[in-house]
């Protein structure tokens, strides 16, 4: 009994530390595409995890992301500027630093990316 209760209270625990986040993150599978005015075209990745402040972005390992960017969400044709925080393989933490705003997106939806 004793046990049980040790190992519920760690996993309560544990759930509560990793939700300590100023703005709560919601799991998605959504379709994105870092657009910076210093590249020419987009780069595609995949938006793991999303709330108000940020991401979780998923890209392969060996593409460098820039420090001036913003993430395209394509499904809701808005584009979010933001900063890289972390990165750790392919995955990757980003920040948004100012509101979104649609802006000439159709060109990075119709053109195929990196």
């Amino acid at each position: 009994m004793r046990q049980t209760v040790v190992i519920d209270f760690i996993m309560l625990y544990a759930r509560t530390a990793i939700n300590q986040r100023k703005y709560p993150r919601h799991k998605v599978l959504k379709e994105g595409r870092i657009v910076s005015s210093g590249m020419n075209g987009a780069i595609n990745v995949t938006i793991r995890d999303l709330s108000v402040g940020g991401a979780r972005i998923q890209l392969p390992s060996y593409i460098a992301i820039p420090e001036d960017f913003s993430l395209l969400v394509t499904s809701e044709n808005l584009l979010y500027p933001a900063v890289a925080k972390w990165r750790n393989g392919e995955a990757s933490g980003i920040s948004f630093i100012g509101e979104p705003y649609r802006g000439s997106v159709l060109r990075y939806i119709n053109e195929p990316g990196v």
